[in-house]
């Protein structure tokens, strides 16, 4: 299955640096003699309300959502490893510095008490429904995830003998935390990565769904479904139909790569599905 994930990611990484090449019709371009005409060999996932062709809108659509998604994970991925190990680090420290540790954990278990989805469109709609706004929104629900996964594992880390050596070695406690502890503690947060990007691309789409995204005439695959739940009433499918497909396969295939990805960076789970488990059945059997 992780192959199948990583074709799929690979697969829409490609499509969107490559759609100005093989898209066949412009993605913006609207057709009024054109309007809502079915899959054919000219269009061949049909055509919306405006006359532009969906296939190459769908083509486009990644370029908006992976754009989205790979920026404001990156930024959430920096700050939260750098934040989750110096709260890590320093908690339990007496005096400021551990005083400010514990609040910053404390101000992340209110961010993740609501709702990703309905804190993301609360943040778009007070900045206002713009790109960078969503980024923005996306960075701000996102950030948590790798503080937490990151803070618990510098909590194993940091016991370690060899951080005490980096301290018998005449280091300060921030030198240690940034270049002993925290690449020591990358893995969990690496691991959740391509999870946090299929859930970025899923949330962008669900802001443009609800209009709270990326506008119109922006090819982005929850606006185009957006736009064609209003006429599958009426017996045209394929507006809604084909973003939605492609918009299922780009998070299926991120979530694969993540799960394929926790297996491999945990030996007990890859060991425990691969091994033991048919050591286990004849036992079973006889019972």
């Amino acid at each position: 299955m992780f192959q199948l994930g990583l074709a799929l990611a690979v697969f829409w990484m490609l499509v969107a640096l490559l759609a100005p090449v093989i898209a066949p019709h412009p993605p913006m371009e609207p057709n009024p003699y054109m309007t809502l005409k079915p899959p054919s060999a000219v269009f061949w996932f049909g055509t919306d309300k405006d006359g532009m062709d969906i296939f190459s809108r769908v083509l486009y659509a990644p370029r908006i959502d992976l754009g989205i998604a790979i920026v404001a994970t990156t930024i959430a991925l920096i700050v939260g490893v750098v934040t989750g190990t110096l709260a890590g680090h320093f908690l339990g420290v007496g005096g400021v510095v551990g005083l400010l540790a514990e609040w910053t954990m404390r101000v992340v278990d209110i961010i993740q008490a609501f709702p990703v989805f309905i804190f993301a469109l609360v943040l778009v709609s007070f900045l206002g429904a713009s790109i960078p706004n969503v980024i923005a929104a996306m960075v701000f629900v996102n950030t948590p995830v790798f503080i937490w996964l990151t803070r618990s594992e510098v909590l194993s880390v940091r016991e370690r003998s060899f951080i005490e050596a980096a301290r018998c070695s005449g280091n300060g406690e921030l030198r240690v935390a940034l270049v002993h502890v925290l690449p020591n503690s990358l893995a969990p947060a690496l691991t959740q990565l391509s999870v946090v990007l299929g859930t970025s691309v899923l949330l962008t789409a669900g802001l443009s769904f609800v209009g709270a995204g990326v506008r119109v005439p922006t090819p982005e695959w929850g606006l185009m479904v957006s736009q064609g739940s209003t006429t599958m009433i009426t017996g045209q499918w394929w507006v809604a139909l084909f973003p939605g497909l492609a918009l299922a396969s780009c998070v299926f295939g991120f979530a694969l790569v993540g799960d394929g990805l926790r297996k491999f960076v945990d030996p007990k789970r890859r060991i425990g599905s691969a091994s033991l488990a048919p050591a286990l059945r004849p036992k079973q059997a006889e019972e």
